[in-house]
C-alpha cells in the first residue's frame, strides 16, 4: 500500500509498506521544478519594490549623467562627426561648402607631402618609442629601490613633466643656441664638437625625440615604478634563494610581469608621437627644408596658412585611422600573449 501526504512548494513525504507485518518505510521525495502556478504575494511584491526603487536611483543620477553626456557630445561627438561631414566638402567656412563626395580622399592619396610627413612621422616613431621604453624603465627601476632621498629624487624626475611643451622647447632652444647657448658652447667649444643640432634632418628627428623624451619621462618613470613596486616580494626572494643574479631577476621575473603596464606605456608613447607638433612649432617650423614636417603640422598648415579646411579634415581622419590601426596592432598583440610568455 502506497500513501502519500501532500507538503508545501516541492518537497512530498511518500509512506511505503516494506513487509507482510504492516512495517513502513518513510522516504522524501523533492522535485528539482517548482509546481506551476502564480509567484508568492511576498516574491511579487520584492520584485516591485525592486524596480521602483531602481527607477529611484536612475531618475536622482539622471541629472549627472546627463551633464556628462552633454558635455561629451558638445566637445568630443559633435567635432567628431563634424569633421567627418567637412571631409566630403569642398570650400571653405567662410564662402561656403558643396559635396565633393570622395574627392578629398583621392587627393589625399596622390599627395607626395603628406606621404613624406608620414614617414617623418614614423622616423620620430621609430627614435622616440624604444628610447622612452629603455629610459624610462630603467628610471622606473631606479625609482622603485630603497635608496635614501627616493622622495627628492622622484620629485626632481618629475618635474620637467610639470613644463608644458612649448616652454619646454623655448628652453632647449636656448641651450643650443649657436651664439649664448651653454649647451651649444660646451660641445663646440670644450668638446670640438659641431653637432647640426637643428640645421640637418637626421639630427633634428633626433634631438626633437630627445626634447619629448625629457618633457615625459618622469610621467613614465612614475608609471614603472609603480609597476614595479607591485611586484610580489616572494617570487624575488624565492630567485634569490635559488642563486639568481639581479639580471635574471630583472629580465625573467619583472619585466614579464609588468607587461601590461609596457604595453599602456607603449599605446601612449605612439599616439604622442603621432600627435607631435607643439615642439615643431616651437623649434623647427617644419624645417630644415620639410625634414621635420610632421603629420600633424602639415594639418595644420592646411586648415590656418591657407589651406583648405576640409582637406586638412581629410588628413586628420587618415591619421585617426593609421594610429587606430596602429594601437590595434599593440593591443591585441598584448592581449594575443598568455600569462606565461616571456618566462624562462
Amino acid at each position: 500500500m502506497n500513501q502519500a501526504s501532500p507538503q508545501p512548494d516541492h518537497v512530498s513525504l511518500a509512506v511505503h509498506t516494506t513487509n507482510a507485518d504492516g512495517d513502513v518505510h518513510l522516504e522524501h521525495q523533492v522535485s528539482r521544478t517548482r509546481p506551476f502556478g502564480p509567484a508568492p504575494a511576498s516574491l511579487r511584491m520584492s520584485s516591485r519594490k525592486e524596480g521602483s526603487r531602481r527607477w529611484v536611483d536612475l531618475t536622482s543620477a539622471a541629472p549627472f549623467l546627463l551633464a556628462k553626456a552633454a558635455l561629451f557630445g558638445a566637445f568630443m561627438l559633435f567635432p567628431f562627426v563634424y569633421t567627418v561631414y567637412l571631409t566630403f566638402q569642398h570650400g571653405s567656412l567662410l564662402s561656403g561648402l558643396r559635396f565633393a563626395g570622395l574627392d578629398n580622399y583621392r587627393a589625399v592619396a596622390d599627395d607626395l607631402l603628406f606621404r613624406q610627413t608620414l614617414w617623418n612621422t614614423f622616423l620620430f616613431m621609430v627614435v622616440l618609442i624604444p628610447l622612452t621604453l629603455v629610459v624610462t624603465i630603467a628610471i622606473g627601476l631606479l625609482l622603485s629601490s630603497t635608496i635614501r632621498g627616493m622622495s627628492v629624487y622622484r620629485s626632481l624626475i618629475y618635474m620637467p613633466s610639470l613644463l608644458s611643451i612649448v616652454v619646454a622647447g623655448l628652453i632647449w632652444k636656448m641651450l643650443i643656441d649657436s651664439e649664448t647657448g651653454p649647451l651649444e658652447r660646451l660641445t663646440s667649444g670644450v668638446l670640438h664638437l659641431q653637432i647640426p643640432w637643428l640645421t640637418e634632418g637626421d639630427t633634428a628627428i633626433v634631438f626633437l625625440s630627445i626634447v619629448t623624451l625629457w618633457t615625459s619621462a618622469g610621467f613614465y618613470s612614475l608609471i614603472f615604478m609603480s609597476a614595479f613596486n607591485n611586484v610580489p616580494e616572494d617570487l624575488l626572494d624565492a630567485a634569490r634563494i635559488d642563486g639568481a643574479s639581479g639580471w635574471q631577476i630583472l629580465t625573467r621575473i619583472k619585466l614579464p610581469l609588468i607587461k601590461p603596464v609596457m604595453q599602456v606605456v607603449l599605446v601612449l608613447v605612439t599616439i604622442n608621437a603621432v600627435q607631435v607638433f607643439d615642439l615643431v612649432y616651437v623649434m623647427t617650423q617644419g624645417g630644415p627644408g620639410t625634414a621635420t614636417y610632421t603629420a600633424m603640422w602639415y594639418i595644420y598648415q592646411n586648415a590656418f596658412n591657407g589651406g583648405s579646411v576640409p582637406y586638412a579634415a581629410t588628413m586628420s581622419m587618415v591619421l585617426l585611422l593609421v594610429t587606430a590601426i596602429i594601437a590595434a596592432l599593440f593591443i591585441g598583440r598584448g592581449r594575443g600573449e598568455g600569462p606565461d610568455h616571456g618566462r624562462a
